[in-house]
């Protein structure tokens, strides 16, 4: 029996709202004559408000793109046939937007059935979900900006932005959760200290280390060099002597002191700047 050899790219995808998944569907030819077959999508939703549309563009098929609009009051089966040549393949690619108004957790579930003797099909299930988009600041302005956004955010009655983080290890940015990142370059025009943002968005696995950082207590050794950052002595440097784990505190000896008296501080009231040797000793 001839039959075709069918790939698809992706079946599973997240994304927020307006943003396309992207599906790639290869027919694979591999016999000496042209094969026919019929392709048939069902699309069907798990939504809040069934009426909103899903946009359907499908390529690959006849001379020009198709734009489709679908939604759960209207859910079209679409059909299509397909000639793949002798001894080629059949790209068809389709990309799915969910509507810019749906809301997280909203889902199509997309079935793609290619009919060639035998009847092949998946599921294509895209669900509406957040992405993190990265505001780019001034350096030292990220704090001023991420309090500004969500006061704007909550005086507008934006629901679209769920979280905005100004993490203390990344200078220069603001991250913003959000299940429409279109709207976020209109919602910082004209506010003081933005400077646009980066192109593309990442998703919460991306910045989950900001999340939940690594605590600085284990990152320290006895004979680390180390600056005090806050405190009467901030900006001194000094050698790490003792280190207390319950406590979350260290011991240290200021390099300037004239007499080496031992000073205990928390963890977080230093930053290595040179590790030391296993023996206590500077490297």
């Amino acid at each position: 029996m001839e039959m075709l050899d069918i790939e698809i790219n992706e079946v599973d995808f997240r994304i927020p709202a307006g943003r396309p998944a992207e599906v790639v569907l290869i027919l694979k030819n591999r016999e000496s004559k042209k094969q026919s077959a019929r392709l048939k999508i069902v699309p069907r939703f798990e939504m809040k408000d069934t009426s909103l549309e899903w946009r359907m563009d499908i390529d690959g098929i006849g001379k020009e793109k198709e734009s489709l609009l679908v939604s759960g009051e209207e859910a079209k089966v679409m059909e299509y046939s397909v000639d793949v040549p002798k001894m080629k393949n059949k790209d068809i690619f389709l990309s799915i937007y969910p509507p810019k108004a749906s809301e997280i957790g909203d889902v199509g579930i997309f079935k793609v059935i290619v009919d060639n003797d035998v009847a092949w099909e998946r599921d294509i299930t895209v669900q509406v979900d957040t992405a993190i988009v990265a505001v780019k600041t001034q350096i030292g302005q990220e704090v001023k900006v991420a309090r500004e956004l969500g006061l704007k955010a909550k005086m507008k009655g934006w629901k679209e932005i769920y979280a905005i983080l100004a993490p203390y290890d990344l200078k220069g940015y603001v991250l913003v959760e959000t299940s429409r990142p279109d709207k976020i370059l209109s919602i910082i025009r004209g506010m003081r200290g933005t400077k646009g943002v980066v192109r593309g968005e990442m998703k919460i696995e991306d910045v989950k280390h900001y999340l939940t950082p690594t605590p600085t207590i284990t990152t320290i050794s006895k004979g680390d060099i180390v600056e005090l950052v806050e405190g009467p002595f901030k900006g001194e440097h000094a050698r790490v002597i003792d280190i207390d784990e319950a406590k979350n505190e260290i011991t240290v000896e200021l390099f300037e002191a004239m007499v080496p008296i031992p000073i205990t501080v928390k963890a977080e009231a230093v930053r290595v700047i040179e590790r030391g040797d296993r023996d206590g000793s500077n490297s």
